[in-house]
């Protein structure tokens, strides 16, 4: 009798501690989506400060006559192209996805396995 009960104690003592890790799980993955949330919301408002700026730039660029000026005020001489002149850069898109491998967080076996019992919220990108 005395054993059973002592049996039952233990398995409520587990499953109740089982819960509670998972609840502590859920709310730190809230925790990070609200941080990744802001970090996109920065990312996005500084994009579209370049962009504006860019925008305003090209405006301004688009009078070959104003180019012609600039450059004749600063004295640059533009010459013709050669092989020691010519430099290759790596496209845009491979080096964003190089630093974006560097700084996707590392994900613990316990995180894993905690995400494996509940379900996470994923925003589509709906197209126009």
């Amino acid at each position: 009798m005395k054993s059973s009960r002592f049996i039952n104690i233990i398995i409520l003592t587990v499953l109740f501690s089982f819960g509670a890790l998972i609840y502590v799980h859920q709310e730190v993955e809230i925790v990070k989506t609200s941080v990744l949330i802001n970090k996109n919301r920065q990312r996005v408002t500084l994009l579209l400060d370049q962009y504006r700026s860019l925008v305003y730039n090209l405006s301004r660029l688009e009078a070959p006559k104003r180019i012609e000026d600039t450059l004749s005020l600063n004295e640059i001489t533009l010459c013709m192209l050669e092989k020691g002149n010519i430099q290759r850069f790596q496209r845009p898109e491979a080096a964003e996805a190089e630093i974006e491998e560097e700084l996707k967080p590392r994900i613990s076996f316990l995180a894993r396995m905690f995400d494996r019992f509940s379900t996470k919220a994923e925003a589509k990108v709906i197209k126009d």
